[in-house]
């Protein structure tokens, strides 16, 4: 008799191990789910129910960690973490489900996290999908690529390589033959300290480039910009995807009109309300990076819900590097998760960011290398789609993560 320790990335995963050793399908349905381990975080929690939640993990074998001062009573809320299986954090929310103090919506919140993530069962629910003029974007588990293209004299990585139309549209088409998923025409600079474009110029940056490649590639454009009125004239030039970093806050009623009359797909970013001419000045710690960036989107999302866009169609980006210090995108990273329980597609942009520098130095080769391993790292924490300079090294790297995912 011998032991030795196996990995265990999902459900699919554990249900090829139990198949190997010979477990029958319902008993494959049954155990996967006790093979996965879920940890849920709890904002705010009165000490009441923290108690009750405490109670009802424990009896299950399950785990609730709470604030010191929470079982004495010396402080009346606190945020918790519960951990436990899907089995039993499932059976947690269900016992929970009719009591008062709050745990009836906790438990709602709870059942609609686990729903995200138990994916092992024969009646799965349908993949989100988000449809444009190209082709559908089917978010089934593939990490797609989107490729970057720059029509701009000043971006902090290839400013000026593309600037001329000719440029610009031929490196769109290698972007796809490289293997993007789609290509993000941006005309205005948002690396640190840049200052604004006037809506015209940036207009005539990216408009003609779009008109011309979207003859010419196969899959769907996305536009980079905060204005509104650049958003229109490219999706009538043939973009199917706005990617706003300003996360609806630079002109709100403006880009809300569109994103209603057009039904266009949304990538939302968190910017934290800042430009690019201050995003890193004067940067306020957060309180809790992850749950204030998902507060952020839960109020932007409902007031586009109120305003009659079809939500459905919105991508949320946590914005590296906007707004955030060096280490904060290394909390982000960790987090990576969390977004994923809005049941929304999630968009990672780190490429070449300044933060990966601070471990790699500067050399291209070496910030590649950096480049390369979050893109191995992302692809294995489910992102949905990662926003790249070099696409077809990541291509490469996405393919052996999705081998390794899907064996």
């Amino acid at each position: 008799m011998h032991a030795f320790l196996i990995d265990i990335f999902d459900s699919s995963s554990a249900s090829k191990e139990l198949l190997n050793i010979g477990v029958s399908h319902s008993g494959r349905l049954i155990m996967s789910k006790k093979l996965k381990f879920i940890v849920i975080k709890l904002k705010d929690i009165n000490h009441v129910a923290l108690n009750i939640l405490k109670q009802e993990a424990l009896s299950i074998g399950a785990e609730v960690a709470n604030h010191k001062d929470v079982i004495m009573g010396k402080i009346r809320t606190s945020d918790s973490l519960l951990f436990g299986t899907l089995v039993q954090v499932k059976f947690v929310a269900n016992k929970i489900k009719d009591q008062e103090f709050g745990l009836k919506e906790l438990s709602n919140e709870i059942n609609a996290i686990i729903a995200l993530f138990d994916d092992y069962d024969d009646k799965k629910p349908e993949p989100k999908t988000i449809k444009t003029a190209k082709r559908d974007i089917i978010f089934d588990g593939k990490t797609y690529i989107m490729g970057i293209l720059n029509v701009t004299p000043d971006s902090f990585s290839d400013g000026g390589m593309y600037f001329n139309r000719k440029d610009a549209v031929q490196r769109g088409v290698e972007i796809e033959k490289e293997g993007a998923d789609i290509i993000d025409v941006g005309g205005e600079s948002t690396r640190p300290g840049a200052l604004d474009v006037d809506g015209a110029a940036e207009i005539k940056r990216v408009c003609p480039v779009i008109k011309e490649l979207v003859k010419k590639v196969n899959i769907p454009i996305s536009i980079d910009t905060r204005k509104p009125g650049v958003a229109m004239e490219a999706l009538n030039a043939g973009a199917s995807i706005i990617n706003d970093v300003s996360g609806l806050t630079f002109d709100t009623g403006g880009m809300t009109d569109v994103l209603v009359n057009t039904g266009a797909p949304y990538i939302m970013m968190h910017s934290r309300g800042k430009t690019p001419a201050n995003m890193q000045k004067n940067i306020m710690p957060y309180e809790d990076i992850a749950y204030d960036i998902l507060s952020y989107f839960d109020e932007k999302i409902s007031y586009l819900s109120k305003a009659g866009y079809n939500t459905g169609n919105i991508i949320l980006d946590p914005g590296f590097g906007f707004a955030k210090s060096m280490e904060n995108n290394f909390e982000l990273l960790n987090y990576i998760t969390s977004f994923k329980s809005k049941g929304m597609p999630v968009l990672a942009g780190v490429s070449r960011k300044s933060f990966i520098n601070s471990i790699t130095g500067k050399s291209l080769i070496d910030v590649l290398n950096g480049n390369l391993a979050l893109a191995s790292y992302l692809c294995l924490k489910n992102v949905d789609i990662l926003r790249v300079h070099d696409i077809r090294q990541t291509a490469f790297v996405i393919s052996v993560i999705d081998k390794l995912k899907h064996q």
